[in-house]
């Protein structure tokens, strides 16, 4: 279990500084005009750690990565309480649908299902610029606490100080063309081919690629699993196209791994 207090302060799409503090993340992001600069730790937030800026600021986030998918409206009850629910759910074929449940004659997001076994519940709305804001957020996975979130501040800046959004000497930038432990999002995926001498058995090859400005995969690498399966998956990863990754803006190359199973 891990702890630990997440600031932000935006003043523009170039001009923010996110601070991480925790157990196990120190780190101070500072966006410039000439690219993002990073003071402390210098690996990437994981995905627990990402998700604690998104399900405050950006709930709808995970849903704007959804391609293929249409919208349905339903009213659900929780624990008596009725709730309009918007469900997307995949054109062509059986899904469990991603949902974003809100309140009735409003739009005050209540309730989600996201990515997976992830359930977030908002509660403790405030008003902020025309905006409705969780103060109080909990997220479960697979019915498991996954993370839990308390607002404690939040407020518009009286002054901007540029000095404030200026990055220390210390501070190691601007980030390349390429980057690694980021979580690049998959738009289009594939099964492979897989060898007759492995098609009864249960196992997984992991492949090391590179991928494009574009999202297109422009190398594939399998470093584990089955040798007689690595061409197999190399030859479907190449086939994948993920959605091009953002560093301010502006598109750079991933370094990333894949995993082909076979169950």
């Amino acid at each position: 279990m891990h702890s630990g207090v997440y600031e932000e302060y935006w003043a523009g799409a170039k001009k923010y500084k996110r601070i991480y503090k925790s157990d196990n993340l120190n780190e101070t992001d500072y966006a410039t005009e000439k690219g993002l600069y990073r003071l402390g730790d210098q690996q990437w937030p994981d995905r627990a750690q990402l998700q604690v800026r998104s399900e405050i600021v950006d709930p709808f986030s995970y849903a704007a990565t959804l391609v293929g998918f249409h919208g349905r409206t339903v009213e659900q009850t929780f624990s008596g309480y009725q709730l309009q629910c918007v469900l997307l759910e995949k054109d062509s074929e059986i899904s469990n649908p991603t949902q974003y449940c809100l309140e009735p004659e409003g739009s005050v997001l209540r309730y989600s299902k996201g990515f997976g076994w992830f359930q977030t519940v908002y509660n403790d709305i405030a008003p902020f610029q025309g905006r409705s804001l969780a103060q109080a957020v909990e997220v479960t996975d697979g019915g498991k606490p996954y993370l839990k979130l308390r607002v404690a501040t939040i407020e518009l800046i009286s002054h901007v100080d540029n000095a404030d959004f200026v990055p220390p000497p210390t501070a190691i930038g601007p980030v390349g063309d390429r980057v690694s432990g980021v979580h690049p999002v998959p738009i289009k995926t594939g099964f492979p081919q897989w060898p007759a001498s492995l098609r009864s058995q249960h196992f997984t090859v992991t492949a090391e690629v590179v991928i494009g400005k574009d999202g297109c995969v422009v190398s594939a690498h399998a470093v584990s699993g089955p040798a007689e399966g690595y061409k197999a998956c190399e030859d479907s990863a190449r086939k994948w196209v993920f959605k091009p990754y953002l560093i301010l803006d502006k598109p750079v190359e991933v370094e990333a791994k894949i995993s082909c199973t076979n169950n």
